[in-house]
């Protein structure tokens, strides 16, 4: 009967913590889709090279609590827009690229200023943009059959520098807010992933892709976040056909950040070595 009697006062007690403790996160608009997709040339007997543009649309969700044991999502809606460079070989693959990302995110709940002679710091369904720059690079080891293409693992570094009116905002009220509310302010975050994918190839023109992936951010002030490390995971599938590529990624953040993200991607240049030589033959 002891043991019962002490699960049951550490229950409570976790409730009374969790209840006490912290119940609005406010992180940048960026942190919770950090990962866009990167299509990359199939290996076929030679080096290529390949420059693809792409965009995306994202839908993330943030859960604040407005009670003790209810939630309430802010969301965000946004998109982006990138160019990269991709080389394949015969045993890896790298590439890197520039991209940049606009959105707004709302609001679904009030931040209450502690004094009632002031105006909530939020209010329900306040609306603001965000922009970001960012720069990706990444490096994979590769495996080639005749119809499957396997990533066996992939390193990819990320940078994204974010600033508008969210951000704006979080800066602002960064020393004015209780201790129960955290304001994750981060505008520039360095973050990794380790990456794995398997492509199927289908016909010439037709291949399938589904890989996963896990990081996390680097270098963050954790006490903004009460020393939990920002990591994120998730997944992703692809559609390839000739030089489009249609791919979705979810991604599940700490504070159970979710999001989807839907994209297209479309190869403007394609170069191979046999082409090159080609090409300075005629020359």
């Amino acid at each position: 009967m002891n043991i019962f009697y002490k699960i049951i006062f550490l229950g409570i007690l976790s409730l009374l913590v969790v209840s006490c403790g912290v119940n609005k996160v406010y992180t940048s608009a960026s942190y919770g889709a950090l990962k866009t997709y990167t299509e990359k040339p199939i290996y076929n007997g030679e080096k290529e090279t390949a420059i693809y543009v792409s965009g995306s649309l994202r839908n993330t969700k943030y859960p604040q609590a407005i009670g003790d044991f209810e939630e309430v999502n802010d969301k965000v809606i946004g998109g982006n827009l990138s160019v990269h460079r991709a080389i394949t070989n015969k045993n890896f693959n790298y590439y890197y690229g520039l991209g940049a990302s606009f959105g707004s995110y709302e609001f679904n709940s009030d931040l209450i200023n502690g004094s009632n002679t002031l105006e909530n710091f939020i209010n329900e369904n306040d609306k603001l943009n965000y922009y970001n720059i960012n720069l990706k690079a990444g490096v994979n080891l590769t495996k080639t059959w005749k119809r499957i293409e396997y990533s066996i693992i992939g390193l990819e570094l990320l940078y994204v520098n974010e600033f508008g009116p969210y951000i704006d905002r979080l800066n602002s009220l960064a020393p004015l807010v209780p201790s129960s509310v955290i304001i994750a302010n981060e505008e520039s975050i360095f973050a990794f992933n380790l990456n794995t994918e398997v492509t199927f190839r289908i016909n010439k023109d037709n291949n399938i892709g589904v890989g996963i992936f896990a990081g996390s951010v680097l270098f963050n002030d954790k006490d903004k976040i009460k020393n939990e490390t920002p990591l994120f995971s998730g997944g992703s599938l692809k559609y390839n056909y000739k030089d489009f590529t249609i791919s979705v990624i979810g991604e599940n953040s700490r504070i159970d950040i979710v999001s989807m993200r839907f994209g297209i991607t479309y190869k403007i240049v394609n170069k191979s070595k046999e082409k090159a030589k080609s090409e300075e033959k005629s020359d």
